[in-house]
Formats: structure tokens, C-alpha cells, sequence
């Protein structure tokens, strides 16, 4: 049984979105995903329209380290056209931000995405304890 289309729209927009740093390509694939009037909620605000969540993905991504990815940890949960997933993001083999995604879907497209960042955790000494 295939996945529901707001499982998959959020799977594909944390793939081919947020880990997307070319722009042409990104805003392709924000046109197949996202709803034309979709807003994105970050916790500091909301920011609606394609060319805007574009950049604002643009602006997170130049932010990152060399190799950083956004990976779901799932499983993504959904029905009646909202759903919900956990994720990690950080270079290969380190994890530097958390959170889950909860997405709302309209005409077989995500009209609202919400993040949700897990708060940071303590500082670990070299000998992995923590202060």
C-alpha cells in the first residue's frame, strides 16, 4: 500500500527542498511540492509564497557546514491530509539541530508546514560526560 500523498509530500520536501542548494532546482521542486499559496511557520515567523520559502531554505543552507543534510528519522505519520515526522540534520556521522515537521496538505500539495525544533542538548566533555 502506497503512502498517503501527505506522507510522501512531506518525505519529499525535507529531501528535495531543504537539502536542495541550488536555487533552479529547489524552486522546482518547491513548485511540485508546495501548495501556490503555501506558508512555512518558523517558530519567529511565518513566510508565504514560493520565491520566499526558497529563500529562506537558501539562507539556512549557507548557514551549514560543508556536507550537511536534513534526514528524516521517522516514521512519517499521516491522514486526512496533515502529517508528522521526526528529523536530524549535521554533516556526515554528527547531528547538529533536531526537531519535527508537521504539514498540512490542500489540493494534493502542502499549504502549511510547521518546524519544530527539539531544544539544544548540553554541552558533552571530551571524555563523554556531561559538566
Amino acid at each position: 500500500m502506497a503512502d498517503p500523498i501527505e506522507v510522501q509530500l512531506l518525505n519529499a520536501s525535507i529531501e528535495r527542498v531543504w537539502n536542495e542548494h541550488d536555487d533552479v532546482l529547489r524552486l522546482a521542486a518547491i513548485g511540485e511540492i508546495y501548495h501556490p499559496s503555501a506558508t512555512i511557520y518558523e517558530p519567529a515567523r511565518p513566510v508565504t509564497g514560493h520565491e520566499a520559502i526558497s529563500e529562506v531554505v537558501a539562507g539556512v543552507l549557507a548557514g551549514m557546514p560543508p556536507g550537511f543534510r536534513f534526514e528524516v528519522t521517522g516514521p512519517t505519520l499521516g491522514h486526512h491530509g496533515v502529517s508528522v515526522t521526526r528529523w536530524e540534520g549535521g554533516p556526515p556521522g554528527e547531528v547538529t539541530v533536531s526537531g519535527a515537521d508537521a504539514v498540512r496538505v490542500a489540493d494534493d500539495k502542502i499549504i502549511e508546514h510547521y518546524f519544530f525544533f527539539d531544544p539544544p542538548s548540553p554541552d558533552v566533555s571530551a571524555d563523554g560526560l556531561e559538566p
